[in-house]
């Protein structure tokens, strides 16, 4: 009852916010109107529904239409593993993307992005409004991709779909395994498994083919709509390997910054209530998910706490082994990220009530 009341009243507050931009004059654009973002997923897919949806309404509202953005879906611009390089091409203005996609370009992205063992995601979202996670995550995009960014939609722990029961740290040894982000150089590096990443339009097929043992894609609900629960006979709880996931709006700097001022806050607070909305939304699916694949006889197999904390030493030491090398190639980003990041989580392991 209390979670509730407190999501109420956060909600209160993030529209209250947006009703105070909308009590203001019309939004008088000095420069851009509209924005062309491409997404990563197609327009079936959750994540497309409640990260655009949410963020085209209220954006309609509080800007009495002055203001919109044209979202591609996934595919259609670019291939989904190229969605930051089509904002930097300017192909569109903005992307619709997953931070854990940038990992093999920068580390850092592990964090911003949902990393392996690391916060779940009230502790995330804590992290990005109130202790620096979105401050960092906007100067790092300004300052290595020349991009301003912000947190525009975030998801709940992800599952496993496994044609193997996976319990601890040695069933992982030799298991070939889709998944994208740190997660895969932690699962070959750490574990000795051998990932592969594949986009979404193959993840079913080469579970279903057996092209893999096991597969990740998104949370419960995610994976009912895209039939995982029907190409493999397991499912593994918790998805400790992204115990929280993001999307960022990352828009091209120099796109960015041709708008003006009250409208930039008002796209702002349009991305902070599709978080919210997102978020609550998300979560209420994924119950209903988990229970439909219980009530088909879907077998779910709790991993054992060791292999639990196994995952997060390595998403540990594997983001200060990143933070330490990149630091002695004069890149300071992972070590400050890493600090402000375990900081935060640190301080809430111990002091949250």
């Amino acid at each position: 009852m209390q979670s509730t009341s407190r999501r109420a009243f956060i909600r209160t507050a993030a529209l209250g916010s947006a009703a105070a931009a909308l009590a203001g004059s019309p939004v008088q654009a000095q420069g851009r109107t509209s924005l062309r973002a491409t997404h990563f997923v197609p327009e079936t897919s959750r994540m497309y529904q409640l990260s655009v949806g949410p963020f085209e309404r209220v954006l309609a509202a509080i800007t009495d239409g002055g203001f919109s953005v044209q979202v591609f879906a996934g595919g259609t611009i670019a291939p989904p593993l190229q969605s930051y390089q089509a904002v930097q091409d300017g192909l569109v203005d903005a992307g619709m993307v997953p931070p854990l996609w940038a990992v093999n370009q920068d580390p850092v992205n592990s964090l911003f992005g949902g990393h392996p063992g690391g916060m779940n995601v009230e502790q995330l979202l804590n992290w990005y409004y109130v202790g620096g996670g979105e401050q960092l995550l906007a100067e790092h995009r300004r300052a290595t991709m020349g991009m301003h960014s912000m947190l525009l939609s975030m998801n709940p722990s992800e599952i496993w779909h496994s044609h193997k029961q996976i319990r601890v740290a040695e069933d992982l040894r030799g298991v070939r395994f889709r998944t994208a982000g740190a997660w895969a150089t932690i699962l070959n590096e750490y574990f000795g498994g051998a990932a592969t990443t594949v986009g979404p339009s193959d993840v079913f097929s080469m579970l279903e083919r057996r092209g893999v043992d096991v597969a990740e894609w998104s949370t419960p609900s995610e994976n009912l709509v895209m039939g995982l629960e029907a190409a493999a006979p397991y499912v593994i709880v918790p998805g400790i390997h992204a115990p929280a996931a993001c999307l960022e709006l990352a828009i091209r700097a120099e796109v960015w910054d041709q708008i003006d001022a009250a409208t930039q806050k008002k796209i702002a607070i349009t991305a902070r209530e599709t978080v919210l909305e997102c978020l609550t939304e998300w979560k209420a699916a994924d119950l209903t998910a988990m229970k439909s694949m219980r009530d088909r006889g879907i077998e779910i197999i709790e991993m054992d706490q060791s292999l639990i904390d196994a995952i997060r030493t390595a998403g540990r030491d594997w983001a200060q082994a990143q933070a330490t090398a990149r630091a002695g190639n004069g890149d300071d980003w992972m070590r400050r990220v890493t600090e402000s990041y375990y900081a935060f989580f640190d301080s809430w392991q111990a002091d949250s009530v």
